[in-house]
C-alpha cells in the first residue's frame, strides 16, 4: 500500500510539474524575449509555489512525527529536527521575497512577483 502511494505522489509532482508546458505547447514562441517571460511565469507560478508547499509539508510532517511517536525519544528527535529545517526554509524564502521587494521599493523597480503572460494576437 505505502509503494503505491509512493508512486501516486511521485506521478502527481511529474504531472504537475510538467502541466505549464503543455498548456503553453499550442502557442509557437516568437522571440527569446517572449520565450525568458514564458519560463519566468512557469517558475513564479508553478515552482516557486511548489517549494513553499514543499517546506510546509516537511514541518507539518515533523509536526506529526513529534507528536505521534511520544515514547520514541529517537524519532520524536527526527520530527524537531523536520519541524526545525522546515521554519529555516520559510524564513529564508519569506526574507528573501522581503528584500526584493525593499530593494524593489527603495530603487523604483519593478518586482512583480507573478509577470504576465503575453497577449495573444
Amino acid at each position: 500500500m505505502k509503494n503505491k502511494i509512493n508512486k501516486f505522489i511521485k506521478l502527481s509532482i511529474v504531472i504537475g510539474s510538467l502541466a505549464p508546458f503543455v498548456l503553453l505547447a499550442a502557442e509557437p514562441v516568437k522571440d527569446l524575449g517572449e520565450f525568458i517571460q514564458i519560463i519566468t511565469n512557469i517558475i513564479a507560478r508553478s515552482v516557486i509555489p511548489l517549494i513553499f508547499t514543499l517546506a510546509f509539508a516537511f514541518f507539518v510532517w515533523g509536526v506529526v512525527q513529534y507528536v505521534l511517536n511520544d515514547a520514541d525519544e529517537a524519532k520524536k528527535e527526527k520530527g524537531k529536527s523536520f519541524m526545525v529545517w522546515g521554519v529555516i526554509a520559510l524564513t529564508v524564502m519569506f526574507t528573501v521575497f522581503g528584500l526584493v521587494k525593499v530593494l524593489g521599493d527603495t530603487f523604483r523597480l519593478d518586482t512583480k512577483f507573478i509577470p504576465q503572460l503575453p497577449e495573444k494576437k
